[in-house]
């Protein structure tokens, strides 16, 4: 990780050109809509090149869902945004991206398949989950559609992986399912271990729990000697946190029985990383938060996580950015200078989260995946600061990770046209 980094606000600079596909490296050097040599505004995002680090925030209107695809070609994809929610929800979602004809993990399927044959690959190397919502790993009802091999129906993460190859897949319960209570018999978890049981005869993949602390569980799986500059680092997940050095953890949690008599929420279970390369670091921790920390301390768990990081270039927002999470002394630490936030639902985010943001780097670079015209009216006096309200999110780590560019791209099809650029932004 890289310590005491000191941000520059990046001089801005609004530049129009048109050209073709080169060498991936932007040449506007600021924010705002700027052909670049890779992706002109309007023309199809240009493949992914070895040596270049992508994360890419699909939005499907339904939840959270992020494909990485590592400096070598390594693929990996966190949660599943494919939640059910009606639309008549007293805290409705976003609209369906691209629409409501197609299911949202079939969306993030197409997604996955058109990005990562630029790698050479047709499958994804690892899956996770970060934790256990809809959102995050889709919605169960009795009347989903089967998987071909008829044990489980598709929904979300076992959508996708019915229709993608995977060799891992991590998440926070594996094995057992059984903390802080037993979640096996429920008809979400029961499919989706049914989903993993097919995975293993289906494909060879494997499943495993997070293992916090520890550098070593996600790793580049096809050039790794030629990126030794490039590390994922499991910080949090079941409430451990990293000790910040070595590989060893601690828990932040009292006893099973006192979470559920504490009513915990899944949301302080999940799991957070951070990803390493070169003078570039990244950030995402599923829906993290500190709601509940006046009663109980524990129910903080941000906190803690703040305690072993550094500063980071980039974060994915913890719990889409609602008032509940990315609290101050969270944000102070990480002092981001861009923030990726995967909205979809009414209230997200929510204002006071958005400042927190700007007082922790007044330079601060937010992009939202999508927003309801009612949140941007409650927003209002930061609506001119957040630099994009719609579209998947590309951020595209340089060689090396001394810079990155950020692109946007239109979510109201599946033919991913670049709609703004903005950077490059250097890496500090």
């Amino acid at each position: 990780m890289i310590k005491n980094k000191i941000w520059a606000v990046p001089f801005l600079m609004i530049c129009f050109f048109s050209c073709g596909k080169n060498n991936g490296s932007a040449q506007n050097p600021g924010p705002g809509g700027g052909a670049t040599p890779d992706s002109a505004i309007g023309k199809v995002l240009s493949d992914w090149k070895e040596g270049y680090m992508d994360i890419h925030a699909i939005n499907t209107g339904r939840g959270e869902s992020t494909l990485y695809i590592l400096p070598d070609g390594t693929t990996m994809l966190i949660d599943a945004a494919s939640s059910l929610l009606s639309e008549s929800d007293p805290i409705p979602p976003t609209s369906p991206k691209p629409n409501g004809s197609i299911t949202a993990g079939q969306v993030i399927t197409n997604y996955i398949n058109y990005f990562i044959k630029a790698t050479g690959n047709s499958k994804l190397n690892y899956m996770m989950l970060s934790h256990f919502h809809p959102d995050h790993m889709g919605s169960y009802v009795s009347t989903l559609p089967l998987a071909s091999a008829g044990t489980f129906r598709m929904t979300g993460i076992t959508e996708i992986g019915a229709k993608i190859p995977f060799d891992k897949i991590i998440d926070r319960g594996y094995p057992d399912y059984n903390f802080p209570t037993n979640t096996a018999s429920t008809a979400l978890m029961s499919n989706y271990i049914k989903f993993i049981n097919w995975a293993k005869t289906a494909y060879n993949a494997t499943a495993e729990q997070i293992d916090v602390g520890k550098a070593d569980q996600i790793v580049l799986k096809k050039n790794p000697s030629k990126y030794t500059n490039f590390q994922v680092r499991n910080i949090a997940g079941n409430g451990r946190v990293w000790l910040g050095t070595g590989n060893g953890s601690i828990n932040t949690l009292p006893e099973a029985s006192v979470l559920v008599a504490a009513d915990a929420d899944e949301n302080i279970l999940s799991i957070g990383l951070e990803m390493s390369y070169g003078k570039f670091n990244y950030f995402c921790g599923g829906d993290l938060q500190y709601n509940g920390k006046s009663t109980y301390a524990w129910k903080d768990i941000e906190t803690p996580i703040a305690i072993v990081m550094n500063q980071v270039d980039a974060m994915k927002a913890n719990h889409h950015g609602t008032g509940n999470c990315n609290g101050a002394v969270f944000l102070n630490k990480l002092a981001a200078q861009t923030v990726l936030i995967h909205p979809w639902r009414d209230v997200q985010p929510n204002p006071e989260t958005i400042g927190r943001f700007y007082d922790a780097n007044i330079g601060c670079n937010i992009f939202s995946t999508n927003m309801t015209n009612p949140n941007k009216v409650r927003l209002s006096e930061y609506i001119s600061k957040i630099k994009s309200m719609q579209g998947h999110i590309v951020l595209r780590v340089h060689p090396g990770g001394d810079k990155y560019t950020v692109y946007i791209l239109d979510d109201s099809n599946e033919q991913y046209k670049v709609t703004d650029v903005y950077g490059p932004y250097q890496s500090k």
